[in-house]
């Protein structure tokens, strides 16, 4: 008889809920979603009916996780930081500015005083210190971790474990980029650290996965690392590797990028730079001028072309075994991109670099990195991505926040070259098409890339609800 518990999760630096969607898209009971950027956390609240209705809204906090943490009962942290320097990057300074104060906020501590267990910890902290004690080679990994722990840049990586540490969840989940694989031994860091945590400790393991195995249109490498609670481990015999083991056994093909976008209108170029508001949009029903809209003013049952993969549709926009079908096309609006751009946009070859012979044409016209090579060949140098059309017969580059730039090097590659929409962003990160983004055009694409994929998300939460059914099912 299937177990009908509801698992409880926490989603620390939570974003604008791609694992939220995941965990939720499993039955999972969503405890408390945190981060420190408004616009994407105001997109996991937007949501927030759809995805887990039994959540109130002031269980999404906006605040710095330092704060909160003070709020689960244990007063304020004091770190023994080495004499370290605090270094932070103006980016996070500048949230963190933004970010209001939870400190004194009494139904923040009420909520999170509340909280005394949760069976899955998940998020993606920051990692980017290593202390000068952590680069020596003749200390001990002890040491080293005690240092990377320690330095002060990987405070919100501190804060994570500190949670895990009071929480005890059974399960913890880490995602990452995955240059942390590479760097310094970070990995071995992460896994010791989490191996350390509380007062069982943790069954650990790491691997790389990349999104287009688990049947996306996408090439997204990322680190994972899973914690099993080490009471629980020895119990039921339960490694954080096989779990890894299960989850690489349901591999599926990657899906051609046309295979997932090119059933949405194919809308124009905006024709006008900073012409983002409401009142500029033109109807898609004109499809000479159309260039989409934030909200389409056709029902998107007539906008999505019905000879489209009808297999992808479905999956993504099913949620807890539901077909969710939206009224309208949200966030489907391109940008403004100028005259040498858009030539560059139709001349480029798609799938080839900027300095293929194929693409002479296309590059007459940069101006930025260029080069002149031994045989007087123009070339760029350092940037050979830096304009590059999507292949419609293969996956996507990685989303990445670095849309939110510009798109030059995500070029659509079907009747009006001009850069992704945030739809289309979303649509290769698997994000439901009822999933709709709040913000400005390029806020909404930062906020995709900086997400984990739902649908990889949710591979995550079926094999972490196998364990919890597992050890349920034994303290019976």
């Amino acid at each position: 008889m299937e177990n009908k518990k509801k698992y409880t999760y926490i989603d620390l630096f939570a974003g604008a809920g791609g694992l939220t969607i995941g965990f939720g898209n499993k039955g999972f009971h969503l405890e408390m979603a945190n981060d420190i950027a408004e616009p994407a956390l105001n997109t996991l609240k937007r949501n927030l009916i759809k995805t887990h209705p039994d959540t109130d809204q002031d269980r999404v906090i906006l605040g710095d996780i330092k704060e909160l943490y003070e709020h689960l009962g244990n007063g304020d942290v004091i770190y023994d930081m080495q004499g370290h320097m605090v270094v932070e990057t103006n980016k996070e300074v500048e949230l963190r500015k933004k970010a209001p104060s939870v400190r004194g906020n009494d139904t923040i501590k009420d909520i999170l005083s509340g909280i005394k267990h949760v069976d899955v910890l998940a998020g993606g902290p920051p990692c980017q210190g290593f202390s000068m004690i952590g680069r020596s080679k003749k200390a001990s990994l002890e040491e080293r971790t005690k240092g990377f722990i320690d330095d002060p840049r990987n405070q919100l990586f501190k804060y994570y474990l500190k949670f895990a540490e009071k929480l005890s969840p059974k399960l913890v989940l880490i995602e990452n980029v995955k240059g942390l694989a590479s760097a310094s031994g970070y990995r071995d860091l992460i896994e010791k650290s989490l191996t350390d945590t509380g007062e069982y400790g943790y069954d650990t393991s790491s691997h790389i996965l990349n999104a287009k195995d688990f049947g996306l249109a996408q090439n997204r490498e990322r680190i994972f690392f899973i914690g099993v609670r080490k009471d629980l481990s020895e119990k039921y015999e339960i490694n954080a590797s096989e779990i890894f083991d299960e989850i690489i056994k349901g591999k599926k093909d990657p899906l051609k990028l046309k295979e997932v976008i090119y059933d949405l209108p194919q809308i124009k170029a905006n024709p006008k730079p900073n012409n983002y508001k409401e009142e500029a949009e033109v109807s898609f029903e004109n499809r000479d001028s159309c260039f989409g809209k934030n909200i389409s003013d056709v029902p998107y049952k007539k906008l999505i072309n019905q000879s489209a993969n009808k297999k992808y549709l479905k999956a993504i926009n099913t949620y807890n075994g539901k077909l969710k079908t939206p009224k309208f096309l949200f966030n489907h609006k391109a940008r403004y991109h100028n005259d040498r751009d858009l030539f560059i946009y139709k001349n480029l070859v798609a799938g080839k670099y900027l300095n293929d012979p194929v693409n002479e044409k296309a590059l007459s016209k940069v101006t930025y990195g260029v080069v002149i090579d031994e045989d007087g060949n123009k070339k760029v140098k350092g940037f050979g991505d830096k304009y590059f059309k999507l292949d419609s017969e293969s996956v996507s580059k990685t989303i990445i926040a670095h849309l939110e730039t510009d798109g030059n090097s995500y070029v659509h590659p079907g009747e009006f070259p001009r850069s992704i929409t945030p739809r289309e962003a979303a649509r290769i990160q698997s994000f439901p098409d009822w999933y709709f983004f709040t913000g400005n055009t390029r806020n909404q694409l930062k906020q995709i890339g900086n997400a984990v994929p739902p649908m990889l998300g949710g591979v995550f939460a079926e094999q972490f609800k196998n364990v919890l059914d597992l050890i349920t099912e034994n303290e019976k």
